[in-house]
């Protein structure tokens, strides 16, 4: 008959809750208890029931992790991040999708089920007192790419200076039109890049008429149809910059549907960096933003909540972004592959 966690207890001398907070990771158990109690697991070969163990912590030893769509290429990264995260820590990662426009957010099941212990929400549609309503029943929750207030972690990246490195990379090209495909408002990234692109050309004495903001919302096609209506302006555009990666590979497929050349007619640049920037031909010009270790960084926080006997400082951190200089731009010489 398998052994079990009173055997345990019984055996180290110990109460069954001290078992317990050494089987969860507990930091308040003396050493010497510990070793005690270790070594009659090791004894009794006892093997800790999962479901069991659940319910008497109330724990699933499950990482939620929340995504717009599981189909864009940014988010590759950011979940190879929180995989890894999630299993140096000896826990399950449970993905869904938060579909944009969605009438019901999904997401909110994962806690309310306590299916998860941990969430990590990333650039969705969440509102504020959907978050803290998800906090207030002592699930920890870690933002990236988006921002619901200072008491709330969060992960983002710089997308002002991004934009601003960029747009002053593409002024040194001569480029004087620029045009701008957005992405979605909801998450603080957009409307950053757009205000780094907006101050950098006013610091060279220039703006960006409205007509030349198209609207895009990062996906798949959007930016095709952004870049159409760039192309039908009366006076087509010098550079594009794509608010994403995907909407500028868009945006170059309508550009030599028309018969037109990047750069020699149309200059184009991205935001992000994904493997796709630089397969495409010419490879974009981009701004790589660091999706492992966003998904990383958040993953270790969220978990590092779960363990706390304590409440734990608000975090807000802000990664560095990197200009990346490919053909796409007018450049001969890349600064990355």
């Amino acid at each position: 008959m398998p052994s079990t966690i009173y055997d345990v207890a019984e055996k180290a001398g110990v109460s069954i809750s001290t078992v317990s907070r050494v089987l969860n990771g507990r930091n308040r158990v003396h050493p010497e208890t510990r070793e005690r109690i270790s070594a009659a697991i090791k004894a009794l070969n006892y093997q800790q029931n999962a479901s069991a163990r659940a319910l008497a912590t109330q724990q699933s030893d499950t990482l939620g992790f929340v995504i717009p769509q599981v189909n864009d290429p940014f988010f590759f990264e950011i979940v190879r991040g929180v995989e890894d995260a999630a299993s140096a820590a000896g826990y399950s990662l449970l993905i869904a999708s938060q579909p944009r426009h969605a009438n019901e957010h999904h997401y909110l099941k994962l806690f309310r089920r306590r299916y998860v212990d941990a969430m990590v929400l990333a650039a969705i549609d969440a509102h504020r007192q959907e978050i803290l309503e998800i906090l207030a029943r002592n699930v920890p929750v870690v933002l990236v790419q988006q921002d619901v207030g200072e008491d709330v972690p969060a992960f983002l990246v710089e997308n002002y200076g991004g934009a601003c490195a960029l747009t002053a990379h593409l002024l040194q090209h001569g480029y004087g039109r620029f045009a701008y495909i957005t992405g979605t408002d909801y998450t603080p990234d957009n409307l950053e890049r757009l205000r780094g692109l907006r101050d950098t050309l006013a610091g060279y004495g220039l703006d960006i008429p409205p007509e030349y903001i198209s609207q895009g919302d990062y996906l798949r096609g959007s930016g095709y149809q952004a870049m159409l209506r760039l192309l039908d302006l009366p006076k087509r555009p010098e550079v594009v910059f794509a608010a994403n990666d995907q909407m500028a590979s868009d945006a170059l497929l309508a550009i030599r549907e028309r018969g037109l050349r990047v750069p020699e007619d149309i200059a184009l640049a991205g935001f992000d960096d994904v493997a796709l920037a630089s397969y495409v031909s010419p490879p974009l010009t981009t701004v790589h933003q660091p999706a492992y270790e966003l998904g990383f960084r958040a993953a270790q926080v969220a978990l590092g909540m779960v363990k706390e006997e304590g409440p734990i400082e608000p975090i807000r951190v802000v990664l560095p972004t990197k200009l990346v200089i490919r053909r796409s731009c007018g450049c001969s010489n890349e600064t990355g592959r």
